[in-house]
């Protein structure tokens, strides 16, 4: 052990309220015995694994099929826009479903997720459709697209995955940011029988003109627009979205369309609160349906990393925590699964080492992430380090390191790093 973490244990232990004569100076060497994490006895608990085509190869597979037969919730928290990540997920959804796994959550919007259901319908049309779809309301920048994380090729061979077994995707998330002219659309699907279908038609059309200026205003530099508390001032969409009103499901849809552009509207104050609610509340509401005809039912969630963990993250009790409680509750697991890049190939082709680009934040994680191979896929598990700290086999460092590392061995159950990945191909061309 270094010589200046044990004078710093002992620094700590002596500096305790207890009188002097009460310390126990054999209990303060045992102590000062138990080896600091590090790198060498991380890689004891890391092990590797490839994805080939759609199947999972190596010894990690093992410790994959592990997770999945002893839990009732697998939450994975992903790097958004992962290339390798959709095809992991392409590769576990057979798994899962066997292993009784009928329901997937996702980063979406309540509408967003059946219309996911309806563009892969049926699910060998998935890969067109999405790209159709993709390309009629994308804008010019990437993030300009009607649902997020499914506007890449390998994210459709997911969805398609998921579809040809007949699971169930529950979207949780507010709709997208440019989601609004995709939901003007599909407002007017419902009224096409409707007497006065020509005159809303003609109420849509300007309501999306209006709409499309206000995004063009909102990509120019430095605008600072808040962009949808001045759509929502428009009198030509407060108009058209008045015509949904009466009908339940357009009625929901207009609700759900002005959720979301509340929270985007206070992003900048306080509104992460209330969307983190707003997606406990939508994942309860649909897990209390499953439960009608599910004792238990098991559930694949695919959320940001932040999302995943079961400790405070941003303010906030997110998803991992609530999954983690409910399987407290019934008695069950949740594994909460998170990622990161080590090798990345940027959009010039370059190839970048996260570690070295991210350098101020990972320099205290660098333990785990020098085990991170180019060609395959690291799985360390920390559920087995969390106990083996808790039960004295080893210790956490006592300098600066002790932070990062601790939240993450309490905030998820397993690391991933990726093999060398870049961004998805996009769908939309």
């Amino acid at each position: 052990m270094k010589p200046f973490i044990i004078l710093m244990m002992i620094t700590m232990l002596l500096s305790c309220k207890k009188e002097p004569e009460n310390i126990n100076i054999a209990d303060i060497e045992k102590r000062i015995t138990i080896p600091v994490i590090d790198s060498s006895y991380i890689a004891t608990k890391a092990t590797y694994f490839k994805v080939v085509d759609t199947t999972i190869t190596g010894e990690g597979r093992a410790i994959l099929e592990r997770i999945i037969s002893k839990s009732q919730f697998v939450m994975f928290g992903e790097r958004h826009g992962s290339k390798a990540t959709s095809q992991l997920i392409t590769s576990l959804i057979p798994m899962l479903y066997k292993a009784g796994f009928n329901h997937t959550a996702f980063e979406v919007g309540p509408y967003s997720a059946k219309k996911l259901i309806e563009l892969s319908t049926p699910p060998s049309s998935t890969v067109q459709s999405m790209k159709q779809f993709t390309a009629q309301y994308a804008f010019k920048e990437d993030h300009q697209i009607p649902i997020p994380f499914f506007d890449g090729v390998e994210d459709a061979h997911f969805l398609q995955a998921i579809r040809e077994r007949d699971m169930n995707i529950w979207g949780l998330d507010q709709e997208y940011y440019s989601s609004a002219l995709f939901f003007m659309d599909e407002l007017l699907t419902f009224v096409r029988n409707d007497p006065g279908y020509e005159i809303l038609k003609s109420e849509k059309e300007q309501a999306s003109a209006i709409i499309a200026s206000w995004y063009a205003k909102d990509t120019i530099r430095d605008s600072n627009i808040n962009i949808f508390e001045e759509i929502q001032k428009e009198p030509a969409v407060q108009r058209y979205l008045s015509r949904f009103g009466e009908n339940e499901d357009t009625k929901k849809m207009v609700k759900d369309l002005e959720i979301s552009w509340d929270i985007y509207n206070r992003w900048r104050q306080d509104s992460h609160a209330d969307r983190i609610s707003y997606m406990r509340a939508n994942f309860l509401m649909n897990y209390k349906k499953a439960t009608q005809t599910e004792l238990k039912p098991k559930v694949f969630l695919k959320f940001g990393n932040l999302h995943a963990s079961k400790i405070v993250t941003g303010g906030c009790y997110d998803l991992g925590n609530l999954v983690t409680q409910l399987a407290k509750e019934n008695s069950t697991k949740a594994t909460i699964i998170n990622t990161w890049h080590r090798f990345y190939i940027d959009e010039k082709g370059e190839e970048l080492d996260y570690l070295e680009k991210y350098a101020s934040y990972y320099k205290r994680l660098q333990d785990f992430m020098s085990l991170a191979k180019r060609d395959q896929w690291t799985i360390i598990d920390l559920e087995t380090i969390r106990k083996d700290v808790q039960e004295g086999r080893i210790a956490l460092p006592v300098n600066g390191d002790y932070h990062k590392i601790k939240s993450l061995i309490d905030g998820y159950d397993y690391q991933l790093i990726l093999p060398i990945d870049q961004r998805v191909t996009p769908n939309k061309n």
